[in-house]
């Protein structure tokens, strides 16, 4: 197995310290969701034969001939192309610069990888989002699109497009299935299956006493309203409690219907939730044993999912920082900090993995040359950078330009394709 060293403070407080209502961590450093910084500049996207390409970055005309003032954290589409939120400056500069959603294809040609994915008669009437920032948006294999803004009474609310009609699924203030307020929708969090199936987070209670809202996973439709999935407060699977903080949820269709991990603290430290079936299960709990030693940490990023049930999480044993992937109850060490790089270098900090259909493992991870890289672990156990077919180290060594990338942002489908933000 691969020997590990400490990770950095960063990432050992996963699950110790309460999130607010709209941060969610979506970095290595658990900075929230606000992931902007000044050297994020474009979206990166795979191609069909898996090299990283351009979509759109801050400076390049947008659709209508305005200009890219802002990036969002993209999402891979099941059909290969990736959606994000971006905000742009309209020809007419009397215009304030606005954020709107879009729909990136990296085998278009460089003018036309970027388009619209709302029609603007779509958005008009009560429901009508009210965009003050990156709306996060995702999209199902039907192209269903769901996000979450504010509506112009700054009241938060989760977005489903389809067909080219606006929906709103839920609305902050509306009651859930369960009879319970929802004080906040947690921006960042939405995850999306089947049938108009919307996964996230947020806190219920009156939004005039945030001091008593609790944390829960919601599952939204159209269709069937807002339903409780976890609580706050309330007891779980093996009678355990949840605490705060939820974790960010990962969800995939599944034969019986959605399926979701995550995780959250409880109790006695942390655990790994898997929702199937209608049921919840407890399926790791902190102080379970393992080969480096008992769990002690979780990671409150997403988890790693497949339609089966096989799971991955970021974990740390004996504040040694490991990657575990969880199948039919067996754990196995996959990764685990000072594995060395197709380059010789070691891995130093680890971002939460990403399971595709045929077993493989994305992940995000810095080296020892503190530069952040995309790496996956096959199914028989090879390590490579992505970044082209037949795994060649293209990001690397043949990348037409360097650029810097934010492995925090990662984002892959069910079949391996993937994008991310970067710098130019």
């Amino acid at each position: 197995m691969f020997n590990f060293r400490a990770l950095p403070l960063a990432l050992a407080i996963l699950l110790l310290t309460p999130l607010s209502a709209h941060a969610v961590s979506l970095s290595l450093n658990g900075n929230g969701a606000d992931l902007q910084n000044d050297s994020t500049q474009a979206v990166y996207a795979s191609d069909s034969n898996g090299v990283p390409l351009l979509i759109t970055g801050i400076g390049m005309k947008s659709p209508g001939g305005g200009v890219v003032t802002e990036v969002g954290v993209p999402s891979m589409m099941p059909d290969g192309r990736v959606i994000f939120g971006a905000e742009t400056q309209p020809k007419d500069t009397n215009i304030k610069p606005r954020w709107n959603i879009f729909i990136g294809n990296a085998d278009a040609v460089p003018s036309h990888r970027m388009l619209a994915a709302l029609n603007p008669k779509a958005l008009h009437g009560d429901c009508t989002p009210a965009f003050k920032g990156d709306p996060y948006p995702v999209a199902d294999m039907d192209g269903n699109i769901a996000f979450i803004s504010t509506v112009p009474h700054a009241r938060d609310a989760l977005f489903f497009y389809s067909h080219g009609k606006l929906a709103c699924m839920a609305k902050a203030g509306e009651k859930t299935n369960q009879g319970h307020e929802l004080a906040v929708l947690s921006f960042g969090s939405l995850q999306i299956g089947d049938d108009g199936q919307v996964v996230f987070t947020g806190f219920l209670g009156d939004s005039a006493k945030p001091a008593e809202h609790h944390q829960a996973l919601l599952l939204g439709s159209v269709t069937g309203g807002v339903t409780e999935l976890a609580v706050e407060g309330e007891y779980g699977p093996n009678h355990t409690l949840y605490q705060r903080p939820f974790g960010l949820p990962a969800a995939l269709p599944a034969p019986r219907g959605i399926m979701v991990a995550f995780t959250a603290k409880t109790p006695t430290g942390a655990a790994l939730f898997l929702y199937s079936g209608g049921s919840m299960a407890r399926i790791l709990p902190t102080g379970t044993l393992t080969s480096v030693g008992p769990v002690s940490y979780l990671s409150a990023g997403r988890p790693g999912l497949m339609a089966d049930g096989t799971t991955a999480v970021l974990a740390g044993c004996a504040r040694i920082p490991a990657i575990f992937r969880l199948t039919r109850q067996r754990l196995d060490l996959r990764i685990e900090r000072g594995q060395l790089t197709p380059f010789g270098t070691e891995l130093e900090s680890l971002g939460d993995p990403v399971l595709t259909a045929s077993g493989a493992m994305f992940v995000g991870a810095t080296d020892t040359d503190d530069r952040e890289k995309l790496y996956v672990l096959s199914p028989d156990d090879a390590f490579f950078e992505v970044g082209e077919s037949e795994l060649i180290y293209r990001i690397a060594m043949r990348a037409q330009k360097h650029h810097s990338i934010f492995t925090g942002t990662l984002t892959v489908n069910q079949h391996g394709d993937f994008a991310y933000l970067g710098g130019r």
